[in-house]
């Protein structure tokens, strides 16, 4: 299943080598919280919201998962229990590519 975690970007070279921990959460649940592509705009805010910073400094990563892996939260939102392998990581959205093309 192809789904998607947001985090600040001074965490993307750690996870990039590590991968999703869940030992790094900072939540009640120790688990690496996924969200669907129509969440990510979202999920950036909820990071800025959590973990503060700006937009501008918040990553999107794609990452694939067997749903085995995988519990519900709700709709939109998805979380493993299990570390997520830097493996699993398909590729990097940065806020630009979010954002989409600026109007003139």
């Amino acid at each position: 299943m192809l789904l998607r975690h947001a985090t600040p970007v001074r965490n993307l070279k750690s996870i990039e080598r590590l991968g999703l921990l869940t030992s790094k959460s900072q939540g009640r649940k120790k688990v690496c919280w996924l969200h669907t592509a129509s969440k990510s705009e979202w999920a950036t805010l909820h990071t800025v919201e959590r973990h503060g910073g700006r937009v501008e400094n918040v990553v999107i990563i794609e990452i694939e998962v067997p749903r085995s892996w995988l519990r519900r939260s709700r709709r939109g939102l998805r979380y493993s229990v299990r570390d997520v392998p830097a493996s699993r990581i398909r590729r990097i959205i940065t806020f630009a590519e979010l954002a989409g093309p600026v109007a003139a």
